[in-house]
Protein backbone atom coordinates (compact mmCIF):
# COMPACT_ATOMS: atom_id res chain seq x y z
CA UNK A 1 0.00 0.00 0.00
CA UNK A 2 1.54 3.33 -0.78
CA UNK A 3 1.76 6.54 1.61
CA UNK A 4 -0.95 8.08 0.19
CA UNK A 5 -3.15 5.12 0.61
CA UNK A 6 -2.43 4.97 3.72
CA UNK A 7 -2.87 8.62 4.82
CA UNK A 8 -6.35 8.05 3.69
CA UNK A 9 -7.27 5.63 5.84
CA UNK A 10 -6.22 7.55 8.90
CA UNK A 11 -9.56 9.90 8.12
CA UNK A 12 -13.41 8.21 9.61
CA UNK A 13 -14.98 7.80 6.06
CA UNK A 14 -18.20 8.69 6.69
CA UNK A 15 -20.07 10.91 3.65
CA UNK A 16 -18.43 14.48 4.49
CA UNK A 17 -15.26 13.22 5.43
CA UNK A 18 -14.96 11.08 2.19
CA UNK A 19 -14.99 13.90 0.44
CA UNK A 20 -13.09 16.06 2.36
CA UNK A 21 -10.22 13.65 2.08
CA UNK A 22 -10.59 13.44 -2.34
CA UNK A 23 -10.01 17.16 -1.98
CA UNK A 24 -7.03 16.82 0.73
CA UNK A 25 -5.25 13.98 -1.25
CA UNK A 26 -5.89 16.33 -4.48
CA UNK A 27 -4.08 18.71 -2.73
CA UNK A 28 -0.88 16.52 -1.86
CA UNK A 29 -0.67 16.24 -5.94
CA UNK A 30 -0.76 19.80 -6.09
CA UNK A 31 1.66 21.60 -8.99
CA UNK A 32 3.92 23.67 -6.19
CA UNK A 33 6.27 21.86 -4.35
CA UNK A 34 6.91 25.07 -2.55
CA UNK A 35 3.76 26.30 -1.19
CA UNK A 36 4.54 27.66 2.12
CA UNK A 37 3.78 25.69 5.69
CA UNK A 38 0.58 26.55 7.55
CA UNK A 39 1.45 29.21 10.10
CA UNK A 40 2.54 28.30 13.98
CA UNK A 41 0.36 30.14 16.17
CA UNK A 42 3.43 31.06 18.23
CA UNK A 43 7.62 30.86 18.96
CA UNK A 44 6.78 29.04 21.99
CA UNK A 45 4.57 26.70 20.41
CA UNK A 46 6.73 26.16 17.66
CA UNK A 47 10.05 25.77 19.69
CA UNK A 48 8.22 23.05 22.06
CA UNK A 49 6.89 21.45 18.92
CA UNK A 50 9.71 21.32 16.81
CA UNK A 51 12.12 19.92 19.88
CA UNK A 52 9.62 17.49 20.44
CA UNK A 53 10.10 15.67 17.41
CA UNK A 54 13.52 16.68 17.29
CA UNK A 55 14.73 15.42 20.11
CA UNK A 56 11.92 12.73 20.56
CA UNK A 57 11.18 10.11 17.47
CA UNK A 58 12.53 12.52 15.21
CA UNK A 59 16.15 11.62 16.72
CA UNK A 60 17.75 13.73 14.36
CA UNK A 61 21.15 14.41 16.69
CA UNK A 62 21.36 9.99 16.38
CA UNK A 63 22.74 10.57 12.67
CA UNK A 64 23.46 14.37 12.78
CA UNK A 65 25.93 14.55 15.66
CA UNK A 66 29.38 12.70 15.81
CA UNK A 67 28.75 10.53 18.30
CA UNK A 68 24.84 10.06 18.01
CA UNK A 69 24.88 11.21 21.83
CA UNK A 70 21.46 13.18 22.69
CA UNK A 71 23.38 15.98 24.68
CA UNK A 72 26.05 16.71 20.71
CA UNK A 73 25.15 19.48 18.63
CA UNK A 74 23.70 18.66 15.21
CA UNK A 75 27.47 19.34 13.49
CA UNK A 76 27.18 16.14 11.83
CA UNK A 77 30.26 13.89 11.21
CA UNK A 78 29.00 10.33 12.54
CA UNK A 79 29.30 7.34 10.10
CA UNK A 80 26.97 5.49 8.51
CA UNK A 81 26.43 2.99 6.15
CA UNK A 82 23.80 2.33 2.98
CA UNK A 83 23.54 0.39 -0.50
CA UNK A 84 26.20 3.30 -1.85
CA UNK A 85 28.82 2.64 0.82
CA UNK A 86 30.64 4.89 4.02
CA UNK A 87 28.99 8.38 4.23
CA UNK A 88 28.96 10.56 7.06
CA UNK A 89 25.86 12.78 8.40
CA UNK A 90 26.17 16.53 7.41
CA UNK A 91 26.23 19.61 9.78
CA UNK A 92 22.56 20.79 9.77
CA UNK A 93 23.53 23.85 12.44
CA UNK A 94 23.22 27.44 10.75
CA UNK A 95 27.26 27.67 10.94
CA UNK A 96 28.63 28.40 7.15
CA UNK A 97 29.96 24.91 7.20
CA UNK A 98 26.10 23.61 7.68
CA UNK A 99 22.97 25.04 6.53
CA UNK A 100 23.72 28.81 7.50
CA UNK A 101 22.83 29.75 4.13
CA UNK A 102 19.30 27.57 3.41
CA UNK A 103 16.10 28.91 3.60
CA UNK A 104 13.14 27.72 5.02
CA UNK A 105 11.99 26.67 1.75
CA UNK A 106 15.36 24.76 0.81
CA UNK A 107 14.56 22.93 4.33
CA UNK A 108 11.58 21.90 3.36
CA UNK A 109 12.33 20.71 -0.20
CA UNK A 110 15.37 18.94 1.30
CA UNK A 111 12.67 16.99 3.30
CA UNK A 112 10.01 16.85 0.43
CA UNK A 113 12.17 16.22 -2.23
CA UNK A 114 15.59 14.55 -0.57
CA UNK A 115 16.90 17.64 -2.69
CA UNK A 116 19.71 20.62 -1.54
CA UNK A 117 19.66 23.98 -2.74
CA UNK A 118 21.55 23.46 -5.51
CA UNK A 119 19.33 21.05 -6.65
CA UNK A 120 21.65 17.50 -6.00
CA UNK A 121 20.05 15.14 -4.02
CA UNK A 122 21.16 13.26 -0.90
CA UNK A 123 20.59 9.48 -0.52
CA UNK A 124 17.41 8.64 0.17
CA UNK A 125 17.68 6.03 2.31
CA UNK A 126 18.23 7.99 5.69
CA UNK A 127 14.94 10.15 5.48
CA UNK A 128 12.90 7.67 3.73
CA UNK A 129 9.25 8.93 5.32
CA UNK A 130 9.99 12.47 6.20
CA UNK A 131 8.57 13.42 2.58
CA UNK A 132 4.81 13.01 4.18
CA UNK A 133 5.81 14.65 7.18
CA UNK A 134 2.77 16.85 7.81
CA UNK A 135 3.37 20.27 7.17
CA UNK A 136 2.94 22.58 10.72
CA UNK A 137 5.31 19.74 11.91
CA UNK A 138 8.11 21.27 9.00
CA UNK A 139 6.99 24.52 10.36
CA UNK A 140 8.00 23.42 13.50
CA UNK A 141 11.06 21.29 13.18
CA UNK A 142 12.76 24.18 10.96
CA UNK A 143 12.08 27.06 13.83
CA UNK A 144 13.64 24.47 15.77
CA UNK A 145 16.56 23.59 14.31
CA UNK A 146 17.01 27.56 12.85
CA UNK A 147 16.99 28.52 16.66
CA UNK A 148 20.12 26.14 17.58
CA UNK A 149 23.77 27.38 18.04
CA UNK A 150 26.02 27.26 15.27
CA UNK A 151 28.74 24.96 15.29
CA UNK A 152 31.22 24.87 12.62
CA UNK A 153 32.44 21.77 11.84
CA UNK A 154 32.94 20.76 7.99
CA UNK A 155 31.61 17.30 6.72
CA UNK A 156 32.61 16.83 2.91
CA UNK A 157 29.86 15.60 1.10
CA UNK A 158 29.82 12.48 -0.41
CA UNK A 159 30.49 12.35 -4.32
CA UNK A 160 28.71 9.48 -6.51
CA UNK A 161 30.28 8.26 -9.86
CA UNK A 162 27.80 8.06 -12.83
CA UNK A 163 27.93 4.34 -12.37
CA UNK A 164 26.99 3.92 -8.55
CA UNK A 165 23.99 6.28 -9.39
CA UNK A 166 23.01 4.42 -12.58
CA UNK A 167 23.98 0.90 -11.47
CA UNK A 168 23.85 0.53 -7.62
CA UNK A 169 20.97 3.10 -7.80
CA UNK A 170 19.22 1.37 -10.47
CA UNK A 171 15.97 0.57 -8.44
CA UNK A 172 15.81 3.84 -6.48
CA UNK A 173 12.84 5.54 -6.80
CA UNK A 174 12.29 9.39 -6.30
CA UNK A 175 9.35 10.68 -4.84
CA UNK A 176 8.68 14.66 -4.23
CA UNK A 177 5.38 15.21 -2.06
CA UNK A 178 3.61 18.52 -3.34
CA UNK A 179 1.06 20.77 -2.04
CA UNK A 180 0.11 20.36 1.33
CA UNK A 181 -0.15 17.56 4.05
CA UNK A 182 -2.52 17.87 6.79
CA UNK A 183 -1.73 17.14 10.31
CA UNK A 184 -3.27 13.94 11.40
CA UNK A 185 -5.05 14.42 14.99
CA UNK A 186 -3.31 12.84 18.28
CA UNK A 187 -7.12 11.55 19.33
CA UNK A 188 -6.61 9.17 16.82
CA UNK A 189 -4.51 7.43 18.92
CA UNK A 190 -3.36 4.41 16.97
CA UNK A 191 -3.13 6.05 13.44
CA UNK A 192 -1.27 9.43 15.32
CA UNK A 193 1.58 6.38 16.79
CA UNK A 194 1.75 5.41 13.02
CA UNK A 195 2.56 8.25 11.58
CA UNK A 196 5.17 8.70 14.49
CA UNK A 197 6.58 5.35 13.47
CA UNK A 198 6.75 5.59 9.76
CA UNK A 199 6.93 9.55 8.74
CA UNK A 200 8.79 10.91 12.01
CA UNK A 201 10.75 7.96 13.59
CA UNK A 202 11.13 6.50 10.13
CA UNK A 203 11.24 2.99 12.12
CA UNK A 204 11.32 0.91 8.63
CA UNK A 205 14.55 2.79 7.69
CA UNK A 206 15.94 -0.38 9.88
CA UNK A 207 13.67 -2.50 10.73
CA UNK A 208 11.98 -3.36 6.93
CA UNK A 209 13.39 -5.88 4.78
CA UNK A 210 13.61 -4.33 1.37
CA UNK A 211 12.42 -5.42 -1.57
CA UNK A 212 14.82 -7.40 -3.93
CA UNK A 213 14.19 -8.83 -7.77
CA UNK A 214 12.79 -12.02 -6.19
CA UNK A 215 11.14 -10.84 -2.61
CA UNK A 216 9.11 -8.35 -1.88
CA UNK A 217 9.37 -5.58 0.64
CA UNK A 218 8.75 -6.97 4.33
CA UNK A 219 7.62 -4.28 6.61
CA UNK A 220 8.90 -3.84 10.25
CA UNK A 221 10.27 -7.61 9.65
CA UNK A 222 13.98 -6.90 10.66
CA UNK A 223 16.77 -8.63 8.73
CA UNK A 224 18.56 -5.60 7.25
CA UNK A 225 21.92 -4.60 8.22
CA UNK A 226 22.43 -1.58 9.99
CA UNK A 227 25.82 0.33 10.21
CA UNK A 228 27.16 2.86 12.36
CA UNK A 229 30.82 4.05 13.43
CA UNK A 230 31.97 1.16 11.55
CA UNK A 231 29.94 -1.67 12.85
CA UNK A 232 27.05 -3.38 12.19
CA UNK A 233 24.21 -5.28 13.58
CA UNK A 234 20.83 -6.76 12.42
CA UNK A 235 17.92 -5.13 12.97
CA UNK A 236 15.25 -6.97 14.66
CA UNK A 237 11.28 -8.03 13.14
CA UNK A 238 9.30 -5.66 15.29
CA UNK A 239 5.69 -6.85 14.08
CA UNK A 240 3.42 -8.58 16.02
CA UNK A 241 4.70 -11.79 15.48
CA UNK A 242 5.12 -14.15 18.42
CA UNK A 243 7.47 -15.74 17.48
CA UNK A 244 9.84 -13.64 15.38
CA UNK A 245 9.00 -10.37 16.66
CA UNK A 246 7.57 -8.30 19.78
CA UNK A 247 4.08 -10.22 19.61
CA UNK A 248 4.65 -11.59 23.66
CA UNK A 249 5.22 -8.54 24.96
CA UNK A 250 2.07 -6.54 26.50
CA UNK A 251 1.92 -2.52 26.30
CA UNK A 252 3.83 -2.16 29.06
CA UNK A 253 6.81 -4.39 27.93
CA UNK A 254 7.02 -2.24 24.63
CA UNK A 255 6.37 1.40 26.35
CA UNK A 256 9.39 0.03 28.97
CA UNK A 257 11.71 -0.73 26.23
CA UNK A 258 11.09 2.86 24.46
CA UNK A 259 11.68 4.60 28.23
CA UNK A 260 14.35 2.40 29.01
CA UNK A 261 15.91 0.70 26.49
CA UNK A 262 15.63 -2.58 28.09
CA UNK A 263 13.54 -5.43 26.37
CA UNK A 264 10.78 -7.81 28.73
CA UNK A 265 13.76 -9.89 29.41
CA UNK A 266 15.81 -7.56 30.66
CA UNK A 267 18.65 -7.20 28.22
CA UNK A 268 19.68 -3.60 27.58
CA UNK A 269 19.62 -2.70 23.62
CA UNK A 270 22.30 -1.33 21.82
CA UNK A 271 21.80 2.25 21.85
CA UNK A 272 24.87 2.60 19.40
CA UNK A 273 22.36 1.45 16.53
CA UNK A 274 18.93 2.39 18.06
CA UNK A 275 17.70 5.45 19.19
CA UNK A 276 15.92 4.48 22.04
CA UNK A 277 18.18 7.46 24.38
CA UNK A 278 16.23 10.04 22.14
CA UNK A 279 12.46 8.16 22.49
CA UNK A 280 12.93 8.42 26.39
CA UNK A 281 12.93 12.18 25.49
CA UNK A 282 9.69 12.06 23.70
CA UNK A 283 6.27 13.17 25.37
CA UNK A 284 4.66 10.66 26.63
CA UNK A 285 1.76 10.86 24.58
CA UNK A 286 3.91 10.17 21.43
CA UNK A 287 5.42 7.14 23.28
CA UNK A 288 1.52 5.84 24.50
CA UNK A 289 0.62 6.26 20.38
CA UNK A 290 3.91 4.43 19.42
CA UNK A 291 3.14 1.45 21.32
CA UNK A 292 -0.61 1.40 20.43
CA UNK A 293 0.48 1.40 16.74
CA UNK A 294 3.42 -1.36 17.46
CA UNK A 295 0.75 -3.60 18.98
CA UNK A 296 -1.46 -3.43 16.03
CA UNK A 297 1.31 -4.24 12.97
CA UNK A 298 -0.10 -7.53 11.47
CA UNK A 299 2.26 -10.40 12.16
CA UNK A 300 5.00 -11.40 10.02
CA UNK A 301 7.44 -14.37 10.79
Amino acid sequence: MNRASRLIRLWPMTPVWGFLVFFVALGCIAPDPLLPPPPVSNDSIAAQSGQQLVDGFGACGFCHSLDGRTSSALSGGRLMRDKYGDVRAPNITLAASGIGEWSEADLRKLLRANMRPDESTIGADFHKGFEWIADSDIAAITYYVRSLPKVEHVVEPRRLSFIDRNVTGFFDTRLEVKGLIPAISPSFKTEYGQYLTDTVARCGSCHTKPETLLTSEEYLAGGREVSFDGESRIAPNITSSKSAGIGEWSEAGIKRFLTTGQTPQGREVDSRFCPVRFYQRAPESHIDAVVAYLRSVPAIN
